[in-house]
């Protein structure tokens, strides 16, 4: 009996410690503005004022986020990883130059790049530094994945050529390279358990798993992506995994934004991929021009950033059901380049109206 009312003592504790955190949609803006919205109506509950030229956003554990600003003093160049502690509002700058940013599930560390001289990684609670990863072992420009046990982290690398290097954090190793035809970028993506790479030019495309070992690629899909305007310049693609499934989509927003100086229409939205076949099946929300896009931690939704004209002068974050591609919600944001990102945090440490970051 003592047993049992323990147990339910226990329970009960981390019922009670869950239900005082709240999952939070983050958008952050170059003029140096997070907003936090409400991932359902997409209002905004509270902000935090930080340093201009915000180039990307990655939530950590515990109210901790990670940012991609521009160099301190002049804000030119792109760009320096700061953390930014909610509970304390303070700004922390860990390291410049840096690429992408990536925390692993466990909220443990978080990696990041200066370029191809290999990964570092930091404590993403104390912020402190961690061996790095050399460029002998991780030679590659990388957009990161980790895999959902968090053991593994997958770069898919296209310079200085096609490569997918799979990397063991814990050992400081690598675990295998897979490379590519020269003549495509590519891109992952991880849906459920497995892990996919998207080959793409302008006139092809395909797409490999990787085996569930480890050892080696599947052979590669077809991938044929529609193209209302082929006599116009290459558009970036993006790709990612939501509720068991892949999307592909068309993005807008960067310098490679086909609207710019192409006079037909371009059409937007995001295609679900049928893994087992290569084809494109459903087309989500066409008349969407989609700067970003994630999935909800169920993936049954997803959020994005839909760039209304090339310049961002007209912009909003949308609420997609990820099945219909319906809009469950959506907001029109000020005229500025956004990034967007989901965070839990504990309730209390919710931003309620202005804050304003101190810099270390």
């Amino acid at each position: 009996m003592k047993r049992s009312c323990l147990a339910i003592l226990f329970l009960m504790a981390v019922v009670v410690v869950r239900a005082q955190e709240r999952t939070v949609l983050l958008a952050a803006n170059r003029a140096g503005q997070v907003e936090v919205l409400d991932p359902e109506t997409l209002q905004t509950l509270g902000s935090v004022k930080v340093l201009p030229m915000v180039d990307g956003l990655a939530a950590g554990p515990g109210g901790m986020l990670f940012l991609r600003e521009g160099l301190a003093p002049d804000f030119r160049g792109c760009c320096a990883l700061y953390a930014l502690e909610i509970k304390t509002q303070s700004l922390t700058k860990l390291l410049e130059p840096v690429a992408g940013v990536a925390v692993s599930p466990d909220g443990k560390h978080v990696v990041t790049q200066r370029g191809n001289v290999g990964v570092e990684v930091f404590d993403a609670r104390t912020l402190q530094g961690e061996p790095a990863l050399p460029r002998s072992i991780a030679p590659g420009m990388y957009g990161f994945s980790f895999s959902p046990n968090g053991r593994l982290l997958f770069g898919a690398s296209n310079f200085p050529s096609p490569t997918l290097d799979v990397l063991d954090l814990g050992q400081r190793k690598l675990v295998r390279q897979f490379t590519f035809p020269n003549e495509l970028a590519v891109l992952g993506a991880w849906v459920g358990d497995d892990y996919y790479v998207y080959g793409f030019s302008k006139t092809a495309g395909q797409l490999w798993r990787v085996r569930a070992d480890g050892s080696g690629l599947e052979a590669p899909l077809t991938i044929s992506f529609p193209d209302a305007a082929p006599e116009c310049r290459e558009g970036g693609r993006g790709v990612l995994g939501a509720g068991g499934r892949l999307f592909l989509f068309e993005r807008f927003g960067s310098k490679l934004d086909r609207r710019t100086g192409c006079s037909k229409q371009i059409p937007g939205g995001a295609f679900e991929v049928d893994t087992q076949t290569g084809r494109l099946t459903t087309r989500l929300a066409p008349q969407l021009h989609i700067a970003q896009l994630i999935p909800s931690a169920d993936g049954q939704e997803l959020y994005g950033l839909d760039v209304r004209d090339p310049g961002w002068s007209s912009v909003s974050v949308v609420r997609l059901n990820a099945t219909t591609g319906q809009i469950l919600a959506q907001r029109d944001l000020l005229p500025q380049i956004w990034f967007i990102a989901l965070a839990t945090m504990p309730e209390e440490l919710v931003p309620r109206g202005q804050l304003q970051a101190k810099t270390k």
